[in-house]
């Protein structure tokens, strides 16, 4: 079956990097979920889409959907914003109503949650909100889809993972983000950010608690580079590339993780580079397919490039 997109354009305006393949490839886009509204402590919603990117993106046959989070503007999640959310009713009701305002005057299609870092000891309360803001939303003839952490196995006491219960949760929205992605990440040791088997593992668990008609793959379009001193900056697929070729660095193919990678050293301090290129995501792409799921979801636009784009319109 075809793969569906749903694409995270990482900007609320035209200005965006990912702007300029919204308008060569839109086409092929399903969903595309502007990135990011944030819920403030007093209940009012950070940030305005444009108008006339949204209006593109409806003439290119794409649903908008507005990404709602609890980012801070210091660009950390909040705990105790999601505790308030789930405990004070009038709060919540004040958040919904403020999110659907949005969304009837910028007449998106539909909300995308990336409500992340919840208690665990919150879960029962994070269903339920879920459970009631979604029948809300599609009452009101709004799509609802939501990012998940991802896990192969119900572990409620998870730190970062635990409040979410996938079944529950999709049972209650219309589509469901697995972020098959941060496998590896700056805090850990150098390797794939999603390799195969581990991307394998969390789907078949997805499967098991989610209906399939629900479910979009994650798929990471950026790498990290780590130095032997710890810690590890962010890197997509062209600068990796350039990164490579200007320290005559040899790519290096992990059969294992199916994900290259290079070495390279520079001021005397060594690196090591793990990035997804059109191989590694194509391997994505592919199991994907097999699985059978809805499709698959971009993070993220702005760190895309044309050979991933040409290769993607094949499976959809």
């Amino acid at each position: 079956m075809p793969l569906k997109v749903f694409a995270f354009y990482n900007g609320l305006n035209q200005e965006a990097k990912g702007y300029p393949y919204l308008k060569r490839y839109g086409t092929i886009i399903s969903q595309l979920a502007l990135f990011q509204i944030s819920i403030q402590n007093n209940g009012a919603l950070y940030g305005r889409p444009s108008r006339s990117l949204i209006n593109e993106a409806h003439a290119l046959g794409a649903k908008v959907f507005l990404t709602v989070s609890n980012l801070t503007l210091r660009g950390q999640f909040s705990t105790l914003l999601i505790g308030r959310l789930v405990r004070d009713r009038n709060f919540s009701n004040l958040v919904w109503q403020n999110i659907r305002n949005l969304l009837v005057e910028y007449q998106c299609d539909g909300v995308n949650f990336d409500l992340e870092k919840a208690a665990p000891l919150d879960r029962p309360l994070f269903s339920q909100l879920i459970q009631t803001w979604s029948a809300l939303f599609q009452q009101a003839k709004f799509l609802v889809t939501i990012d998940v952490p991802a896990k192969d196995r119900n572990d409620p006491l998870d730190p970062w993972k635990g409040a979410f219960d996938y079944k529950l949760i999709g049972q209650a929205v219309d589509g469901v983000i697995l972020m098959t992605y941060e496998e590896h990440w700056p805090g850990s040791a150098p390797g794939s950010v999603a390799s195969i088997p581990w991307v394998n593992d969390i789907l078949n668990y997805g499967l098991a608690t989610i209906p399939p008609h629900k479910i979009y793959m994650g798929i990471p379009l950026y790498g990290y580079d780590w130095t032997e001193r710890g810690g590890a900056k962010v890197i997509g697929y062209t600068r990796a590339i350039e990164l490579a070729r200007r320290h005559g660095a040899p790519l290096r193919w992990d059969a294992t993780q199916h994900s290259m990678f290079f070495r390279y050293e520079e001021m005397g301090v060594r690196h090591t580079v793990y990035f997804e290129d059109p191989r590694s995501l194509r391997d994505k792409l592919d199991l994907a397919s097999q699985k059978d799921i809805q499709g698959v979801a971009l993070w993220e636009m702005n760190l895309s490039y044309p050979r991933f784009w040409e290769m993607l319109q094949t499976y959809v």
